[in-house]
């Protein structure tokens, strides 16, 4: 499983059409997406913040997330004045029903999209989360 937290700030007056690009990459996600688990959008304290919970079933899945047609087909650079993605574990016991954060090397067979996401989204497992496992 992959889990991620994103730290999303969002340029000023860009606020809607942030929230509807969240409501259609939600929504083609779920339509489109048989390894997404968890993919929730939520409005911070601070003016323009945003925070996203993903959670898939592998690497690979959130890897053909960010490199899916829907992902890839909306302006973010329009909206977007800087995201943070925060690779989480849950805390056992009190996970809500997801797993470990697991970092399987790239395959020989490894599609492009796969190697491109490898390169712009490193997953990097920290050594204090085994201990806690």
């Amino acid at each position: 499983m992959t889990t991620l937290l994103a730290h999303i700030r969002i340029k000023p007056g860009k606020e809607e059409k942030w929230e509807a690009i969240m409501r259609d990459m939600v929504a083609q996600t779920f339509a489109t997406e048989p390894g997404v688990r968890r993919y929730e959008y939520w409005k911070g304290q601070e003016e323009n913040s945003y925070y996203c919970l993903l959670s898939f079933t592998d690497k690979w899945a959130f890897y053909h997330h960010q490199m899916s047609d829907h992902h890839e087909g909306h302006d973010f650079g329009d909206v977007l004045a800087g995201i943070k993605l925060e690779y989480i574990d849950p805390v056992e016991g009190a996970d809500g029903g997801l797993s470990h954060t697991d970092d399987p090397p790239l395959p020989a067979d490894a599609t492009p999209a796969q190697r491109t996401a490898q390169e712009r989204f490193p997953l990097s497992i920290p050594a204090w989360w085994k201990e806690r496992a």
